[in-house]
């Protein structure tokens, strides 16, 4: 008898994301997976050939016989929630392509196969690494605009009749035409597909948001991780703060005057210790605005950002938290419960040696 899977996106997902200036085919994102086991370099081989390559089968086959650790990491907050397992799969409705590959890819999962015929359903699209700001916790250690090929956006139109979602992202993707384009031209396909965006909010502009309001859109998230604009130039090193809250306020009129239906916004907070004060005041900013949010810890400790390299900060970290959850409801509890639970997982004890110092030797604050 067959194991249950916790995560089929494996055979569900095709998404991008960057290592080291290169972007690479993944099931969800590097953060995840076990070093060495991705897909392969985009641009090297086009996104349809990824899906089946030797390493996606590998890493299919692995899951398979019951060595999920030798490629997701145990932290994984998909794996724990089992928000992803096979027993959770929807079926979902949609034009009959689309219906037709839904079936066939649910019966290769139940059929274990690691060679899929049917096509990725869930696309994260990451078609540049250049952004024009430069934030302080930020891995993306490049940020040129890579060669994909003149096939590229073919190939990713090519997917979308089998999809039920994609999701645009960076770098910063509405900086470029080619991005916009691609929506204009493609804009009679998202009625069952529905786009999500990653943006930081900057060029939001009339012709964008319009363009929203005529297709299926599932969500934006807005890059903002400050609540005000002191704490948002220092760790952006731009002056945009009111540029960006003010296309959040225009995101959310074309959300709520959308002739289908609303998409939802969210602000998303990287905790770190450069904000971590401002964690309270972020959230009421978000009701005030209307917005969903997302935290999230900061990856590493890139820019001396990690509130786990630093002890001596725990006890203030915790209490942020404390006062932060007593104030909220609805999904931003449950956000909290999840970074809390994370900072219990994770910190570690003893030495302070990730700490920024100053020349005393001191902790800088």
């Amino acid at each position: 008898m067959y194991r249950q899977l916790h995560c089929v996106l494996p055979w569900k997902a095709l998404c991008m994301d960057e290592r080291d200036g290169e972007i690479f085919g993944v099931p969800c994102c590097l953060g995840w997976i076990q070093y060495g086991h991705e897909y392969g370099k985009v641009g090297s081989v086009g996104p349809t050939e990824l899906w089946n390559s030797e390493k996606a089968q590998r890493m299919r086959r692995l899951i398979l016989d019951g060595q999920q650790d030798q490629v997701c990491s145990q932290q994984c907050p998909y794996r724990i929630s089992g928000e992803l397992s096979e027993l959770r799969i929807p079926i979902l409705d949609g034009p009959p392509t689309f219906m037709e590959n839904q079936a066939l890819n649910n019966e290769e999962i139940r059929r274990r196969r690691t060679v899929l015929h049917s096509r990725p359903m869930l696309l994260k699209v990451m078609p540049t690494l250049r952004c024009n700001l430069r934030c302080s916790m930020c891995y993306q250690g490049s940020y040129h605009q890579p060669d994909f090929g003149v096939n590229f956006w073919e190939e990713i139109e090519n997917a979308l009749p089998f999809a039920c979602k994609v999701t645009f992202l960076g770098g910063e993707v509405t900086l470029m035409p080619e991005f916009r384009d691609f929506i204009h031209s493609q804009a009679h396909h998202f009625s069952h597909t529905e786009m999500s965006l990653i943006t930081n909010g900057t060029a939001l502009d009339k012709d964008l948001l319009g363009l929203f309001g005529k297709i299926a859109m599932s969500d934006v998230t807005v890059s903002i991780n400050a609540a005000t604009s002191e704490t948002y130039n220092r760790i952006t090193k731009s002056d945009l703060f009111d540029r960006v809250v003010d296309s959040v306020r225009e995101l959310q009129q074309v959300s709520r005057s959308h002739p289908v239906h609303a998409f939802h916004v969210f602000l998303s907070f990287v905790v770190m210790r450069s904000n971590f004060r401002e964690l309270p005041q972020f959230l009421c900013f978000a009701k005030e605005l209307g917005t969903q949010v997302r935290l999230l810890p900061v990856s590493g400790n890139r820019g001396n950002e990690s509130i786990l390299a630093c002890p001596e900060i725990y006890e203030e970290y915790r209490t942020i938290l404390q006062a932060a959850t007593a104030a909220a409801d609805g999904p931003f509890a449950g956000e909290l419960r999840n970074l809390t639970s994370h900072f219990d997982r994770n910190r570690p004890g003893g030495d302070v040696a990730g700490c920024m110092r100053d020349e005393s030797g001191n902790p800088v604050r």
